[in-house]
């Protein structure tokens, strides 16, 4: 196995990180190096999808990649920690003494945390007058730490700048700053790239997961069509899943039941469905070929267990009149509908007290509370009316209006107000839902 991980960062950092990957025949590195920081954007779109890893040479660039990369894919980066704060403190001080300078030092730092800095000093037992320290936040850029060091210095606070980015680095030393760098040992790159490996390893069994899909296909039968037409429908359906199983190497059955049986790896999965958000093979039945289908997705170790994952997918797709794909993982998370507003992600599972009270409180399943809480953090308000609901959980409004009532009478719920429909018809009833002001007093525990 072939772990691929690009290593982004200035060229000097990336060589040394290279050498000491050397020791690691699992992976394989490619150097992006970068001259200014900014260039990390154009780099990441351009590598992310051609390896498993992305290894950063800081958190600054790591931060500027976070919005171009999708959740699932293992972002690191190299930490400025203990023993690179050593070694930079041990050339501070020997460069005092040489230079016949006070023991006593003043310093602006940047990057690393107050507690983490002054740890190091108390081990080296090192006095220190002024220590300014500028921590890392998000949204912090090269220009801010590069002003902080420099107008400290230029007022005569500090006599040396210690930073963890190269650029500031460069830029201060042109300046005539006495200016040192703080850049990770061999033990911290060591220690990351065991990270990257693992983190590697997990990707690679998490594609080559068994996922199965089961598509049901209804409307075929029209009372126009002739069994020519529903011929040719079938005929149509089967070139569109000829073409997705060729473009997945897919294995792809239909029963005689109007199912679509399809075995696939969860890696797949997750590119065609772009990371879980929409499904394009349920578009093109749907719309292309003007027939009803609803999938059911399901991921396991087997495929027993994945079949099993995709029948509650698939009854789940089916709900609320059907049309829907959803995918149900091996540890029991759900997705779905998917390309829908109201896609929710919750577990069939729980094993959080409270959510188990409440629950048992109510009469409903662990899954049922996981979905509503999870539908109203969606929509960041616990004010619902039925047919809200409803359209949210893909169901009907009568199964909507059953489960409303069932949390009103146990406590969880109280009607707060009317909404009249825009047709004629009786006012609908407003929800205030108390599930996540019922965990937060603690009751469950009572």
């Amino acid at each position: 196995m072939e772990i691929k991980i690009a290593v982004i960062g200035p060229s000097d950092l990336v060589h040394e990180v290279l050498q000491v990957a050397k020791a690691f025949p699992a992976l394989k590195p490619y150097p992006c190096s970068y001259k200014d920081v900014q260039e990390t954007q154009d780099i990441v779109r351009r590598w992310k999808d051609q390896v498993e890893v992305l290894l950063f040479a800081g958190p600054i660039p790591y931060q500027l990649a976070l919005e171009h990369v999708e959740e699932h894919k293992p972002m690191l980066y190299l930490p400025h920690n203990g023993t690179s704060l050593y070694r930079v403190f041990f050339q501070l001080v020997r460069e005092n003494r040489c230079n016949h300078k006070s023991e006593r030092l003043r310093f602006s730092i940047d990057i690393l945390r107050r507690e983490e800095i002054e740890e190091r000093l108390d081990e080296l037992e090192l006095d220190v007058d002024e220590m300014f320290v500028m921590e890392y936040h998000t949204g912090q850029n090269t220009d801010d730490i590069l002003r902080f060091h420099y107008e400290l210095w230029r007022e005569q606070k500090v006599d040396a700048v210690l930073t963890c980015v190269t650029a500031v680095y460069k830029r201060l030393v042109e300046w005539g700053v006495p200016c040192y760098r703080i850049i990770p040992t061999k033990s911290s790159i060591t220690d990351c790239l065991q990270r990257a490996e693992l983190e590697g390893k997990s990707v690679y069994f998490s594609d080559t997961q068994l996922a199965i899909g089961i598509i049901s296909v209804e409307g075929f039968q029209n009372r126009s069509d002739s069994e020519y037409d529903i011929q040719r429908k079938k005929l149509s359906i089967q070139q569109v899943l000829i073409d997705y199983s060729e473009e997945t190497q897919a294995l792809m059955n239909w029963s005689s039941r109007d199912e679509i049986t399809f075995v696939t790896t969860r890696g797949v999965i997750e590119r065609t469905t772009h990371n879980f958000s929409r499904y394009p093979l349920l578009d093109q039945i749907v719309y292309r070929l003007q027939v009803k289908a609803s999938i059911g997705i399901g991921f396991g170790r087997t495929a027993n267990e994945a079949e099993h994952k995709a029948r509650e997918a698939l009854a789940k797709a089916k709900s609320g009149g059907g049309g829907n794909c959803y995918l149900v993982m091996q540890d029991g998370h759900v997705l779905g509908p998917l390309g829908k507003e109201s896609q929710l992600e919750y577990s069939v599972r729980s094993d959080d007290p409270k959510r188990i009270y409440l629950a048992q409180q109510a009469g409903l399943s662990v899954a049922t509370i996981n979905r509503l809480i999870s539908y109203c953090e969606g929509c960041d308000s616990y004010q619902m009316t039925a047919a809200e609901l409803a359209h949210g959980f893909g169901i009907a409004v009568r199964s909507a209006r059953r489960i409303l009532s069932t949390l009103e009478q146990a406590g969880l719920a109280e009607v707060v107000g009317e909404e009249q429909p825009v047709c004629k018809g009786r006012p609908r009833q407003i929800y205030q839902l108390k599930l996540n002001q019922k965990m937060s007093e603690g009751e469950w525990n009572e």
